[in-house]
């Protein structure tokens, strides 16, 4: 495979390693996690990225670390950050609130007060 090939794969590679964070933080805020559980996402989230930088540097450069390889990553990642994760960080608290407010109202509903005494 030529260069430009190995950089696009190992920059979805780094956007995807950028969505595996995304959502272990996201897990993290849900549950309120403490030291352990933050220390077993951390631990999910370098293995997890391990894995999936080490299938594309293989799958793209037949497992041939290259430096321009490392950079497309880490481009992949910080594009990932910068683009995609703000609006979809707003977009999850919007949907959450959303659900929140949804149980509130069915709390509030006259039926389930009779039906759940």
């Amino acid at each position: 495979m030529g260069q430009l090939p190995v950089f696009l794969w190992m920059t979805a590679a780094g956007a995807l390693i950028g969505a595996w964070y995304a959502l272990l933080a996201g897990l993290r805020r849900l549950l309120r996690a403490g030291f352990w559980l933050s220390l077993a996402a951390d631990v999910g989230f370098g293995a997890g990225a391990a894995v999936l930088f080490c299938a594309a540097l293989y799958a793209a450069n037949y497992g041939r670390l290259r430096l321009y390889a490392a950079l497309a990553a880490g481009l992949g990642f910080a594009l990932f950050m910068l683009g995609a994760y703000p609006p979809l960080r707003r977009l999850a608290r919007a949907f959450a609130k959303a659900l929140c407010q949804l149980y509130d109202a069915f709390r509030e509903f006259r039926w389930n007060k009779i039906i759940f005494k």
